[in-house]
C-alpha cells in the first residue's frame, strides 16, 4: 500500500474526524515552506475516488480539503509578510524582495491561483507573496480560486476514474506516475527559472 492510501486508510479509520484531519493535512501542505513533503495530488485524487464509493461525502471532500488549502495559504503569507522587512533589512535580499514586489503587483493573482496546482509552488508562491506585499484582498481571491480549483479537478478526477476497474486495479502505478509527473514540471520550471534569471 502506498504512502497516500496508507495516510487515507487512516483517516477514514478515525470515523468523523477523517474531514478535521485532511483539513490539517491541507491547510500543512500549503501553510509551511515544507509543506511540499506531503504528497498533495495523489491524496486529493485517492480522498476523490474513496467518495465514488460512499465512504466519504463528495461535497464535504471538496469543501474541507479547499479551505485547508486556503486557510494554510493565509498562514503562509502571512509569515512571508511578517518577514519581509527582516530580509529587505539585508543588503544581499533587498534587491530580490523589491523584484518580487514589483512582480506579484503586476501577475500576482494568476501567479498565486496557478501555483495551488503544482507542487513545491503552492507551498512557495504564498510566502513570497507576503514578502512581495502582494494586495492581502488580491491574494484572497487569487487563493481561493487556486487552492478550491485544485482541490475540485483532483476530486473530481478521482471520483470519476477512482471505480473504474483499470484504474482501481493499478491505483499505486497511477499514484507513482502522478507523482513523477508533477515532480519532473516542478523541476523543468525551476530550472527554467533559474537560467532565466542568470541571463537576465
Amino acid at each position: 500500500m502506498s504512502l497516500p492510501q496508507r495516510l487515507l486508510e487512516a483517516a477514514i479509520g478515525q470515523g468523523p474526524l477523517v474531514y478535521a484531519i485532511l483539513f490539517a493535512a491541507f491547510m500543512f501542505q500549503t501553510g509551511f515552506l515544507i509543506g511540499f513533503a506531503l504528497p498533495g495530488n495523489p491524496l486529493v485524487f485517492l480522498a476523490g475516488a474513496v467518495s465514488a464509493t460512499g465512504r466519504l461525502n463528495p461535497v464535504l471532500v471538496w469543501v474541507v480539503l479547499g479551505a485547508g488549502a486556503f486557510c494554510g495559504n493565509l498562514l503562509n503569507y502571512r509569515q512571508g509578510y511578517a518577514a519581509g522587512p527582516a530580509f529587505k533589512r539585508r543588503e544581499r535580499w533587498r534587491e530580490s524582495i523589491e523584484r518580487a514586489e514589483a512582480f506579484f503587483e503586476r501577475h500576482g493573482g494568476r501567479t498565486v491561483a496557478v501555483a495551488a496546482f503544482v507542487p513545491f509552488y503552492r507551498a512557495w508562491v504564498p510566502f513570497v507573496a507576503g514578502m512581495g506585499r502582494m494586495p492581502f484582498p488580491a491574494f484572497v481571491r487569487a487563493s481561493a480560486i487556486g487552492a478550491f480549483g485544485w482541490i475540485g479537478a483532483w476530486t473530481l478526477l478521482g471520483r470519476l476514474l477512482g471505480e473504474v476497474p483499470m484504474v482501481k486495479n493499478n491505483i499505486d502505478k497511477i499514484i507513482i506516475g502522478i507523482v513523477a509527473l508533477v515532480s519532473v514540471i516542478a523541476i523543468v520550471k525551476v530550472v527554467s527559472m533559474r537560467r532565466a534569471r542568470a541571463t537576465a
